[in-house]
């Protein structure tokens, strides 16, 4: 593969996971704590506030497609550079962890308890309220993990790349 080619879609896989990083760091830090009030007022305000503010925007289609991506570069980057293809792989390996907490949380948590009835969840959400913050510190750490790791990628194929092909 062309060096200017990787180096640009290294460099879009960065943008789409940070994305996600930044989406995934928000809704631990400031979401998950505030959520741990199992009142039925708090519940019906958590539902109200996600029918106007999606967080949507934070998953879907950036960081998806920036995991994709990051994984077609690892399996199609040069054999000869094992450092690079080391950190591609350790990249996807953290970052299609951390995406498959997020599908899971969205999924079996945060619909449930943002679009479902609550009368019929009420009795669970305390429970997966917990999960949802154990999940989201350690999906925290996996995009952070795949986020400075695909940086490194990176900068390394700057450094590789001759001066008058940036």
């Amino acid at each position: 593969m062309k060096g200017k080619l990787l180096n640009n879609l290294l460099l879009f896989s960065l943008f789409g996971i940070s994305l996600g990083l930044f989406g995934v760091l928000y809704e631990g830090l400031v979401y998950g704590p505030k959520m741990l009030d199992f009142s039925m007022e708090r519940m019906l305000f958590w539902k109200n506030f996600t029918s106007v503010i999606s967080p949507l925007v934070y998953y879907t289609p950036w960081d998806p497609l920036a995991t994709l991506i990051l994984v077609v570069l690892y399996f199609i980057a040069p054999k000869a550079n094992t450092l690079q293809k080391k950190r591609l792989q350790w990249a996807s390996i953290f970052q299609v962890l951390s995406l498959g907490l997020t599908f899971y949380i969205l999924t079996q948590i945060n619909f449930k308890r943002s679009f479902g009835n609550l009368d019929l969840y009420a009795d669970t959400i305390p429970g997966k309220v917990l999960l949802f913050n154990i999940l989201s510190f350690i999906r925290i750490i996996l995009a952070a993990l795949a986020v400075s790791i695909v940086f490194r990628a990176y900068i390394q194929t700057q450094k590789d790349l001759p001066i008058s092909k940036l």
